[in-house]
């Protein structure tokens, strides 16, 4: 295996000696910017039931968990290497009732309709197997009005990069909004970027 596959890979789902040290910091540092941008778009409120898809690290759910003090913040994520350092980032908040984490796939998590105020996910969909029905279950437990962020790169700034085509699947700004259309969200889809410091920042806004 390459390092490109190796490194793809782990971005993916990190793991092992290389997924708890290496991968957490490169995480930490790369998505600190798409992070404060998607909380921005997502206006937590005290009372918001937040869900993160893919939480990494745990650093977005600390700082929305901050804000819903009479809320909720949920996440899931399906690397253990991740659960365990998001759980101690997040053990106070774990301790009062205020975060819930779950190590698994979104994709079978057992969830009602209707459960989330918002939801959010930064850098993951290159990696769902079947977008659409992703975004439909996103939809599905949205409550009415609720608002999904999505932060990802633009397919033109990720093929500059060196990453393995069998791990990652690309997508223009175009791709995102049809995807999202077509998924059934109807009270409004925009594409907003912002400069960050090393590339544009994208996220996707979508309400249900």
């Amino acid at each position: 295996m390459n390092f490109s596959t190796f490194f793809s890979k782990q971005a993916r789902k990190p793991s092992g000696i290389f997924g708890l040290f290496v991968m957490s910091r490169i995480f930490d540092k790369g998505n600190a910017e798409l992070n404060a941008f998607m909380k921005a778009l997502l206006s937590p409120v005290e009372k918001d039931h937040i869900l993160e898809i893919g939480f990494g690290t745990g650093k977005l759910i600390h700082d929305m968990a901050g804000v819903t003090t009479r809320g909720l913040v949920e996440g899931v994520d399906f690397s253990d290497a991740m659960v365990s350092i998001a759980q101690r980032r997040n053990r106070k908040h774990i301790a009062s009732g205020r975060v819930k984490l779950r190590q698994g796939s979104f994709e079978e998590m057992p969830c009602d309709d209707h459960r989330f105020d918002k939801i959010c996910t930064a850098n993951t969909l290159y990696f769902w197997p079947n977008p659409g029905d992703t975004l439909k279950k996103i939809l599905r437990i949205l409550k009415p009005g609720g608002k999904f962020v999505m932060g990802f790169g633009d397919k033109a700034q990720l093929e500059q990069k060196s990453l393995s085509s069998d791990v990652f699947r690309l997508y223009s700004q175009d791709d995102v909004r049809r995807l999202l259309i077509d998924a059934g969200f109807r009270g409004g889809v925009e594409i907003l970027s912002e400069p960050g410091t090393e590339f544009i920042l994208n996220c996707a806004v979508a309400v249900k």
